[in-house]
């Protein structure tokens, strides 16, 4: 069953437990309004229709909001004289849900009535601790601060096989030109013989350069087998 009713100047078609947007009427929310200008009912095959209104019948429907409609652009231009002009709009509505609808020789139509679906309370959430990774006790030290071998200048570092010299300094920052690890300091992981060239890149090729710059001077063997040194 339908009817077509008449409100704010317009017509709407409704049935029982329908929700429309009307214009704004001045009813509270969760109050009931009877509209009685009813223009026509059909039931059934069965219609009836006013002259203009049906007389005895009327549509009950419960207020279920008061709010807004969307949002309308009114823009207004006139050519060939910089006329422009933009507003906005929103329209005033009220939301009904229609509950029975009544004319005179038809059954009445109720709106279906909706069970409460009962409400499960949910169990609070249980936050698992966060495990958190310990802190590394091993901490790279610089080498500045670190026991070294140092290799005296006299000394040929690049002898395989020769035992390390056990002279223990510390170098903070200081430039070496050779540093070995002896096998016996605390937190050397090189094995005795390795070799450690600290200076940069900048110090390695100066030293490069200087190792071509400087040849080597071979004295000639003489016939006693002593090599003869150059005379100044």
């Amino acid at each position: 069953m339908f009817a077509v009713i008449k409100t704010g100047g317009k017509q709407y078609k409704v049935q029982a437990g329908q929700i429309i947007d009307v214009e704004k009427l001045d009813v509270d929310e969760g109050g009931e309004i009877r509209i009685d200008q009813v223009l026509l009912a059909a039931n059934d095959g069965t219609v009836s229709y006013g002259r203009p209104m049906i007389d005895g019948a009327a549509v009950t429907a419960r207020v279920v909001s008061q709010h807004k409609g969307p949002k309308l652009v009114v823009f207004k231009y006139k050519s060939k004289s910089r006329y422009r002009r933009r507003t906005g709009h929103r329209q005033l509505l009220t939301q009904l849900s229609i509950e029975s609808i009544e004319v005179p020789g038809f059954e009445t139509a109720l709106a279906p009535v909706v069970e409460a679906v009962p409400v499960v309370a949910t169990p609070p959430l249980i936050e698992e601790p966060i495990w958190e990774q310990p802190a590394v006790a091993d901490v790279a030290e610089p080498l500045g601060a670190r026991d070294v071998t140092v290799a005296p200048a006299n000394v040929d570092v690049s002898t395989a096989g020769e035992a390390p010299v056990d002279v223990q300094t510390t170098v903070p920052g200081t430039p070496v030109s050779a540093v070995r690890f002896s096998a016996d300091s605390p937190g050397s992981a090189a094995p005795a013989g390795d070799v450690l060239s600290i200076g940069g890149p900048e110090a390695q090729l100066n030293a490069a350069d200087h190792a071509i710059d400087e040849p080597e001077i071979i004295a000639p063997e003489t016939s006693t087998g002593a090599p003869e040194l150059p005379a100044e």
